[in-house]
């Protein structure tokens, strides 16, 4: 009987210690901050530009879009890009391998191009694009707190917006500024690998995403002398980046 007795005195102690210890052997929450890379595609397509009564359609990535645009501008239109920037994200974990994700990253260029048209005209752009993520999502990871290698994967969606501000300087008057401005859905697909280093910080190794924009067709305001209407395009982008993951 008092055999019997003990033992009921020591299962509840042992229960209570053994579901604490199974509530909280991952970690709920965890912060992320890094750098990223990215190689953008351009998001617009056709170009229909009005000029007082007169308007024409032209495709940028063909011979007559480097006579219009000029072939380094063209470049811009048609070639993708590398991008640097930053990733950053809050993941709150539902369960030890479940947690809801919310991720912005941003990307940055600048580049300088000159077209020569002959006779003596020469076409200089300085375009400054911008590209933002703002995404929420799934992430599939073990975040047990006495794991060592982290693989993930993730799921994200939301919007991108991305930014164009061209700026032309000519030796033939031709001066102007445009603004591309464009809202779009936009998604996020991969995964990455994480590494414990500490107690509650991992060094995030690796994270390669597949980030496709889906850009609508937009009027691109400016200070020319004509109207231009850009077509929007899907940009196959893909990002690469490392950083710390804190918990």
């Amino acid at each position: 009987m008092r055999k019997i007795l003990f033992l009921a005195l020591l299962i509840p102690p042992f229960c209570a210690t053994t579901f604490a210890q199974s509530a909280d052997d991952y970690y709920k929450l965890e912060v992320y901050g890094g750098y990223s890379y990215a190689r953008q595609a351009p998001n617009s397509g056709t170009q229909t530009v009005t000029e007082g009564p007169d308007t024409f359609s032209f495709e940028p990535c063909t011979p007559d879009g480097a006579g219009i645009l000029g072939s380094n501008v063209q470049g811009i239109f048609c070639d993708r890009r590398g991008f640097h920037g930053f990733d950053a994200s809050v993941t709150y974990n539902l369960t030890k391998y479940i947690g809801i994700k919310g991720n912005i990253t941003g990307h940055f260029n600048t580049k300088t191009v000159a077209d020569d048209f002959g006779a003596g005209h020469v076409d200089t752009n300085r375009f400054t694009n911008r590209t933002y993520n703002f995404l929420g999502g799934i992430q599939i990871k073990n975040n047990s707190k006495t794991g060592r290698f982290k693989p993930f994967l993730h799921a994200l969606a939301g919007i991108a917006r991305q930014t164009s501000h061209d700026v032309q300087t000519s030796t033939a008057g031709f001066n102007f500024t445009l603004d591309d401005r464009v809202t779009s859905f936009s998604m996020k697909l991969g995964g990455g690998l994480d590494v414990r280093v500490s107690k509650y910080i991992d060094l995030r190794v690796v994270e390669v995403d597949y980030n496709p924009v889906f850009a609508r067709d937009r009027d691109v305001p400016g200070n020319a002398d004509f109207d231009l209407r850009v077509a929007g395009r899907t940009a196959h982008n893909f990002t690469i980046g490392f950083g710390i993951a804190i918990h």
